[in-house]
Parts: C-alpha cells; structure tokens; sequence
C-alpha cells in the first residue's frame, strides 16, 4: 500500500514543488492575486502600479505567467497597440488555494512591520 502510494505521490510532489517555486518568485503571487481581484484584463503599467515593483521584475513574471499557462497576453488592434494581460482557467481555478494563503495570514495577523 505504502509503496502504491510513494509511486503516485512521487511526480505530484515534484509538480507541486515546481508550482511552489514558481510562485515562491517575487511578486508573482502579487501578480496572480492583482488579476483574480480586478477579475478583468490589466495592462502593463497598471499591474506595475499597482504590485510596486520594478519594470523589469513585472515583465520577468508576466512572461513566467505566460510560459506556464497561468495568464494570457493579448493585443489590441489600435494604434499605438495596447497589451493586456488576464488569467486563464487554469489560474483562475488556482485562484481560491491563493486566496486561502492570504487569508490564512490575515486571520492570524501576520503582516509585516
């Protein structure tokens, strides 16, 4: 039994662990929560206002959303063109575990100094 177990376990272990470095990244999570929030397609600037964080940071992580299927970039027709960027099934099914994280911080009051 222990070792049917092991044999299932052992590449969800090695996915989830993948999945907690990956959002383990600086301002990734922010990014991720920013978008289920404002439940609508963001743009660049505003998702950088809004997380605080670095041009080069924001855009590190944004193309990490989009490598692993967790957000879409999508362009507009006009000129100048406007990229927006909003999450996929995938994440938004994410959406809830990530909550969760927060609210576990917020019900035992561990926020920063």
């Amino acid at each position: 039994m222990v070792d049917n177990l092991t044999n299932i376990c052992d590449p969800v272990f090695g996915k989830v662990d993948d999945l907690i470095s990956l959002l383990g990244k600086s301002k990734l999570l922010h990014i991720l929560y920013l978008l289920n929030i404002k439940n609508e397609p963001m743009r660049f600037s505003d998702i950088k206002n809004q997380v605080k964080s670095s041009s080069t940071t924001v855009s590190r992580r944004l193309d990490e959303l989009e490598n692993n299927g967790l957000i879409t970039r999508n362009s507009s027709p006009t000129i100048p063109t406007k990229v927006y960027y909003s999450l996929t099934e995938d994440a938004q099914n994410l959406a809830p575990t990530i909550q969760s994280m927060y609210d576990w911080i917020i019900e035992r009051k561990i926020m920063p100094n």
